[in-house]
């Protein structure tokens, strides 16, 4: 790739692929790590999406320098809008993701994040209790979906539709399955054991 390309920046698609410009993971292992941590793996990605967005950006263009991975995953609420424009621009020339309404998509994500957030707050203060308790579990079933439809489209801008180079667990992945696990065996044991 020529050095053009390299400093483009109002096109991150002609971006040097020697790094992802955005994360790559398979739909199986996210899924996986997403259910098993509880949703607490979503800030890991967001986390990892913008860290690999600066990295290719960081030495062409001083805005996208300044830019904050940490700070955007832990306040992803306020960025989910902005990162799915970018995959979109990214990808445009895949119709897959060419046809994403990505505006309508972060915008459903955040209403289901802070409903997320709602009842994990009111469940921890056991108001509604067992109502909000259950219903701060179930609501990870429309959150697996959005972000893996969001993956699909990350995989797909990134040129690596199935996420063929990260599909295989590490050995930090399998801890946080197991610790997941032990996690999810105390929720059970506390919906089955009585008070």
């Amino acid at each position: 790739m020529n050095q053009e390309a390299l400093t483009d920046n109002r096109n991150p698609a002609a971006a040097t692929r020697v790094g992802q410009i955005f994360y790559v993971v398979s739909i199986k292992k996210f899924s996986v790590l997403f259910v098993a941590t509880l949703g607490l793996y979503s800030l890991y990605w967001y986390y990892r999406n913008w860290a690999c967005y600066k990295s290719q950006w960081a030495s062409h263009d001083k805005d996208r320098e300044d830019l904050w991975p940490i700070a955007r995953a832990f306040f992803a609420v306020f960025f989910v809008h902005s990162l799915f424009r970018e995959v979109k621009a990214l990808g445009r020339d895949k119709p897959a993701v060419e046809a994403w309404e990505s505006g309508k998509h972060a915008t459903q994500l955040v209403v289901l994040m802070i409903a997320s957030q709602l009842l994990d707050r009111l469940a921890y203060r056991e108001i509604g209790s067992p109502y909000t308790d259950t219903l701060s579990l179930i609501i990870l079933a429309p959150l697996l979906l959005l972000y893996t439809t969001a993956q699909e489209k990350i995989n797909a801008s990134c040129d690596d539709p199935d996420g063929n180079s990260n599909t295989h667990f590490t050995a930090a992945n399998y801890a946080w399955i197991i610790g997941g696990a032990i996690f999810w065996c105390l929720v059970l044991l506390n919906y089955i054991l009585p008070d």
